[in-house]
C-alpha cells in the first residue's frame, strides 16, 4: 500500500485498496486507479465524499457518491458544477450502454482560478451515481491535462466497464464500425474484427499514460507508476481485443484439446506463444512518446517488442480463462508474461499462485527464459 494517509484508510470503511493506489468500493462496485502519491485533505463521515490533492503535481480531485431518484448523470453533474460556481460545458456519453456525462470547466475557489475536467456515471445500485471532479490552477492546467484525464479515465463502475476502455476513451473515440482482420496462428486461419477506431485510440491511450509515467521517473513510487501504466494499457486493450480473443479461442482451443487431451491449456499457450515469437520486431526510438506498440496494433501487424507481445498474450489468456501476470524489469530492459498452467521450467511464485514464465521474443517453449534473467528480485509483477 502506498502513501495514502492513515486517516483516509481508517475512514474508508467500505472500501478496499488493491495494488498500487486503486480505490475500490466493494459495496457500490466502483473503483478509481489514481496516479501515485495523492493525499486526502477532506472526507465526510458517510464515506460518500472525498477531496484529494497531490503534493508534487498541482492537481486536486473531488470524488462524490450521490443517491437521487428520477435523476441522470447530467442532472447530478450540472448541479455539482453549479454549487461550485463553475462555468462548464457538458457532453453526454454512452459508455458500455451507460448514460454518462463529461464536462470541462473553469471556476474560482477561495480566490484562485481553476480549470479542469469532470465526469459522472450511474452505479449499479439503483438511483446511485459517482462523480469525479479534477482540477488544477488555471495557469498550470494545460500542462496537467494528461494527468487529469488519465485519472478520470481510470474510473470503473461495473464489471463490464472494468473490462473495457475508460469513459474518457469512449468520449474521445466513439465506436465507428468493424474492421476485419485475419490472423494466421500455426496452420489455423482465424477471421475476426476490431473497431475501426481501435488502433488510433489505443495509441492515444499509450501516449497519454506514458505522459503520466514520465512524471514519476525520479519519484520514490516509480515502480508503482510502472505497474499502473501497464495496468491501464492492459485494460484498454483487453476490451478492444475481446472479440479477437474469443475468435482465437473458438477456433484454436478445440484443436489443442484434440492434440493434448490431458492438458489443452498448456498446448494453447504454447501455440500462441510461438505465434507472437514470429512477430515483426520493432522498438520505436523516441524521447517524446512511448515506444510501446499497443497490443491491438500488434495484432494488426505493426512492429512490436517484448512488452507489446506479453501484454497481448495476457489479454488473450485472461479472456480465455487462463490467469496471467505481466513481468517487467528495469534492470533487464525486458518484459515477460507468465501463466497459471502446468509445465516444466522457470516459474514465478506470487501470493496468488505459481506462474509459468514465457519469453515472447525468442523461439523457445513455455518455461524457458534467458539464464541472465532468472533473478526474481529484478522483476516487477503487474497482475
Amino acid at each position: 500500500m502506498k502513501k495514502i494517509s492513515a486517516f483516509f484508510i481508517s475512514l474508508f470503511l467500505f472500501c478496499t485498496f488493491l495494488s498500487a493506489e486503486i480505490m475500490a468500493d466493494r459495496k457500490l462496485n466502483y473503483s478509481l486507479d489514481i496516479p501515485e502519491g495523492f493525499n486526502v485533505v477532506q472526507a465526510d463521515e458517510e464515506h460518500n465524499s472525498y477531496h484529494f490533492e497531490h503534493p508534487n503535481i498541482p492537481v486536486q480531485f473531488i470524488l462524490k457518491v450521490y443517491e437521487k431518484e428520477n435523476s441522470s448523470s447530467f442532472d447530478i453533474l450540472e448541479t455539482a458544477m453549479t454549487k461550485l460556481g463553475a462555468k462548464a460545458s457538458y457532453d453526454q456519453v454512452s459508455w458500455e450502454s451507460l448514460a454518462c456525462t463529461v464536462s470541462s470547466f473553469d471556476m474560482k475557489l477561495a480566490g484562485t482560478d481553476y480549470s479542469g475536467w469532470a465526469e459522472c456515471a450511474p452505479l449499479e445500485k439503483e438511483n446511485h451515481f459517482v462523480s469525479v471532479i479534477c482540477f488544477a490552477n488555471k495557469e498550470q492546467a494545460p500542462a496537467c491535462q494528461q494527468f487529469m484525464i488519465s485519472l478520470l479515465n481510470s474510473l470503473t463502475v461495473s464489471t463490464q466497464t472494468s473490462e473495457n476502455p475508460g469513459l474518457f476513451m469512449a468520449y474521445a473515440f466513439p465506436k465507428t464500425g468493424n474492421k476485419k482482420i485475419t490472423l494466421n496462428i500455426g496452420k489455423q486461419k482465424i477471421s475476426s474484427t476490431i473497431d475501426s477506431s481501435d488502433e488510433e485510440a489505443s495509441q492515444f491511450l499509450v501516449d497519454l499514460e506514458f505522459g503520466v509515467l514520465k512524471l514519476y521517473a525520479k519519484h520514490p513510487l516509480w515502480k508503482e507508476a510502472w505497474q499502473r501504466y501497464y495496468r491501464l494499457v492492459f485494460r484498454d486493450n483487453y476490451g478492444r481485443l475481446s472479440q479477437v480473443s474469443d475468435d482465437i479461442y473458438t477456433k484454436l482451443f478445440p484443436v489443442c484439446l484434440k492434440e493434448r487431451k490431458d492438458d489443452p491449456k498448456t498446448e494453447y499457450v504454447t501455440r500462441l506463444l510461438a505465434w507472437t515469437q514470429g512477430f515483426q520486431y520493432e522498438r520505436r526510438q523516441t524521447s517524446t512518446s512511448s515506444d510501446l506498440t499497443p497490443p491491438v496494433m500488434a495484432v494488426c501487424g505493426d512492429g512490436n517488442d517484448c512488452d507489446s507481445r506479453s501484454l497481448l498474450l495476457c489479454c488473450i489468456m485472461q479472456k480465455s480463462g487462463i490467469d496471467s501476470i505481466l513481468l517487467i524489469s528495469r534492470e533487464f530492459s525486458h518484459a515477460l508474461c507468465a501463466f497459471d498452467i502446468d509445465g516444466m521450467g522457470q516459474r514465478f511464485d506470487t501470493a496468488y499462485g505459481s506462474y509459468l514464465m514465457c519469453e515472447t521474443t525468442a523461439p523457445v517453449t513455455p518455461g524457458m527464459i534467458a539464464a541472465d534473467h532468472q533473478d526474481r528480485s529484478k522483476w516487477i509483477v503487474v497482475d
